[in-house]
């Protein structure tokens, strides 16, 4: 007796309500989640990454390899190749016994050479493995 009519706008907001008490019981949440809530963007992230690893200042491959070519010379460079730094030391990878006996003979040179070309901070030891 006390209950007004209904309009089409009230059954609307119900049904509106009633599929989202229906899809919150099936995800398992209230309401909607909100997706770009916690979106950033990679860049956001990259120089903690680049730091976790041991590549601070985000020395790149190509870079290292130039200075390398450059520092070593010719004859060194075509029988040796750097392969990683991580946490400040270069590993390079050396064709030959002989070659990596006399890189170790270098080493202490090479070293201040590519601290002053690349930065004292991002290499800080050289390591030689044969391959």
């Amino acid at each position: 007796m006390g209950q007004k009519p209904s309009t089409g706008k009230e059954k609307l907001i119900s049904r509106k309500n009633m599929r989202a008490d229906v899809v919150g019981q099936w995800v398992g949440a209230s309401r909607p989640l909100n997706l770009e809530k916690n979106i950033s963007e990679a860049g956001a992230h990259i120089e903690a990454i680049l730091e976790s690893i041991g590549v601070q200042g985000g020395l790149d491959e190509d870079r290292v390899k130039e200075a390398w070519s450059v520092l070593a010379g010719d004859l060194i460079a075509k029988q040796t190749e750097p392969v990683s730094l991580r946490k400040g030391c270069l590993t390079l990878k050396v064709l030959q016994p002989a070659m990596r006996y006399h890189l170790e003979q270098l080493k202490p040179g090479l070293l201040r050479k590519l601290q002053s070309e690349l930065g004292a901070e991002n290499v800080t030891f050289l390591r030689l493995t044969i391959g």
